[in-house]
């Protein structure tokens, strides 16, 4: 009976880390489906600016605005020579109340401009950096694509 119930407790374990991917984040993901067909899809991540690149590879750098990461993603697409990517971070508490500082972070001013192009959308707990050249009609699109989710 010990070794059923490790083994149930073993199984319980692998099944919970296995699916343990957020929901939200799969809800915000641009799906093949709902982009031009133009559009190509890589797995190398490709942030415009450094402050997104560090952002990206160490979000725990600013969990004391944040708070704690619950999961993290991207997504790069490539379009008429300009790629970018779109990032994807999960927290446990209002993504919204850490906005201002990560717009602050990665602009260096209080908007966009072509050194720091990103853009920042939140919606709930989830924070999206749209990492992409500045004004490119790849970055408007996607921006708009996640606005509207």
């Amino acid at each position: 009976m010990k070794r059923i119930l490790t083994l149930l407790l073993i199984v319980t374990v692998f099944i919970n880390n296995g699916f343990s991917q957020s929901k939200a984040i799969d809800i915000l993901e641009i799906k093949t489906d709902e982009i031009p067909s133009e559009y190509k899809i890589s797995k190398k991540l490709e942030c415009q600016a450094i402050q997104s690149r560090i952002l990206y590879k160490n979000p725990g750098l600013y969990s004391f605005i944040l708070g704690e990461l619950k999961e993290k993603r991207f997504q790069t697409f490539k379009y008429k020579g300009k790629k970018g990517s779109i990032l994807y971070f999960e927290f446990d508490k209002e993504a919204e109340n850490g906005k201002a500082f990560i717009q602050a972070t990665l602009w260096g001013g209080n908007r966009p401009n072509r050194a720091h192009p990103e853009k920042i959308i939140t919606k709930g707990n989830v924070m999206i950096v749209l990492s992409f050249p500045f004004k490119s009609e790849i970055g408007e699109t996607l921006t708009e694509l996640i606005s509207k989710k």
